[in-house]
């Protein structure tokens, strides 16, 4: 069972690291060859820092994309650091620094002229991206960090709090530039906030119930899980031999992790999941299993 956790943990961690990398290229796609064009704004740290780019430029003051959104970022990864600890900034700054330097690396170009498919297109890519990560997680730094920590300490979907965040950011737009700027970027926000919360099961929760000759052995093994779980006794109704069920409350994203730990020890096991709303209860939704 032990090996069978470690490589697990092996091809997750190769994993998150493939799905940091990636959003860092999308992100940098979706702003050098889609948002720009369409003078649109993202969402969290990338949307501020472009803004802010874009009132300096007018003032004379010439700042690059990168420099801004690594400035940004310096207060925010070390308010993460108090908040997740070291192994959840990993691979969120392994994001942030993929994404500053693509973004660095990939000149700008205009691939489409219409300015709202730029904007459909680079939003959709920028809520894939950040969606990912966020279910396998970690976050993709800036704003992120601060949505996450919400949505996980107060059960609020990121999309809805993503959206109060970046409400200054069209504000400010309107006062400094004109409406067609605010509009675009505001749909744009819109779309990357749907998809983000399409993508991001970790903030589903499920249902599990575990049928099994071989509780004492599980129960054993979920005792280092981070959620607790109900053991109730039973009888099959056919074989009239006891048949154990197990009752887990746990997160989507957690259950390849369970259903690796439970096969390990009784491949017999039948699993059963559904959809399920944690409302009241000692229950808190967390980054690892």
């Amino acid at each position: 069972m032990l090996k069978a956790l470690v490589m697990f943990t092996k091809q997750k961690h190769v994993k998150n690291c493939f799905l940091a990398v990636t959003y860092g290229l999308l992100s940098a796609i979706a702003v050098n060859l889609f948002l720009n064009n369409a003078q649109s704004y993202s969402i969290g740290v990338t949307g501020i820092a472009q803004l802010l780019q874009a009132i300096l430029a007018a003032t004379g003051i010439h700042l690059t994309l990168s420099l801004l959104m690594f400035l940004l970022n310096i207060p925010l990864f070390i308010f993460a650091w108090h908040a997740f600890g070291l192994r959840y900034i990993t691979y969120s700054l392994l994001a942030v620094i993929s994404s500053i330097s693509f973004i660095q690396l990939i000149p700008e170009a205009v691939i489409v002229k219409d300015p709202l498919t730029n904007t459909l297109i680079g939003a959709a890519l920028v809520g894939i991206g950040v969606g990912f990560c966020f279910n396998n997680g970690f976050s993709t730094g800036g704003t992120d960090i601060i949505v996450n920590f919400i949505q996980l300490r107060y059960h609020k979907k990121v999309g809805f709090v993503n959206n109060l965040i970046n409400s200054l950011i069209l504000i400010i737009t309107a006062l400094f530039f004109d409406l067609g700027r605010t509009v675009y970027s505001l749909i744009g926000m819109l779309v990357t906030s749907y998809l983000m919360d399409h993508f991001f099961i970790l903030q589903k929760d499920v249902n599990i119930l575990i049928f099994t000759k071989k509780s004492a052995q599980i129960t054993d093994s979920l005792k280092k899980f981070v959620h607790g779980a109900t053991l109730v006794q039973g009888t099959g109704v056919y074989t009239g031999e006891p048949t154990d069920v197990i009752i887990i409350v746990a997160q989507k994203s957690q259950l390849n992790y369970l259903k690796h730990l439970i096969q390990a020890v009784d491949p017999d096991a039948f699993i059963s999941t559904q959809s399920a709303n944690a409302e009241l209860g000692n229950y808190q939704r967390v980054f690892d299993a």
